[in-house]
């Protein structure tokens, strides 16, 4: 039997079995992506694969999920409804216009300033970065060319 069908076998045989097993220990989309990790260490190693494969493969899935958590751990956490950037935790807030419910504006607000940002005098609340929209015919009335423009 060749490496690949060894491989092969093993795959059909435990697949299903690992992904329930990681997918109850972290959820659906890590779980599958643990599976992924597990098989692929399972390729690298094929001729260490014992028999039965199974226990081996679920230690495997088991180690990798401790490992992510571990780094996970290490990570700074960003508030809840935030996300993590360079800066700080930001948040981000939509401007919307009361009388039309149109949105005017996405805004991207410190709440919790990194020391880099701090270091730059930047606070909390600050806007770190601000995406306007416009409807075409709004910005027609409003900005005017000048009429030797293109020439």
């Amino acid at each position: 039997m060749t490496h690949a069908q060894r491989f092969r076998d093993v795959y059909e045989e435990c697949y299903p079995r690992v992904l329930a097993y990681a997918t109850s220990l972290v959820g659906r989309q890590v779980g599958e992506d643990i599976t992924s990790e597990t098989f692929t260490v399972a390729w690298r190693r094929v001729r260490d694969i014992p028999q039965p494969a199974l226990p081996w493969l679920l230690g495997v899935a088991r180690n990798l999920v401790r490992e992510l958590r571990r780094r996970d751990s290490r990570r700074p956490r960003a508030f809840p409804g935030t996300a993590r950037t360079p800066l700080g935790s930001v948040q981000q807030r939509l401007v919307v216009d009361p009388s039309t419910g149109a949105m005017l504006c996405e805004q991207s607000v410190l709440v919790e300033p990194s020391a880099r940002a701090r270091e730059a005098g930047l606070d909390a609340g600050t806007t770190v970065n601000y995406e306007a929209t416009t409807r075409m015919s709004w910005g027609e009335h409003q900005i005017t060319v000048p009429k030797n423009a293109g020439h």
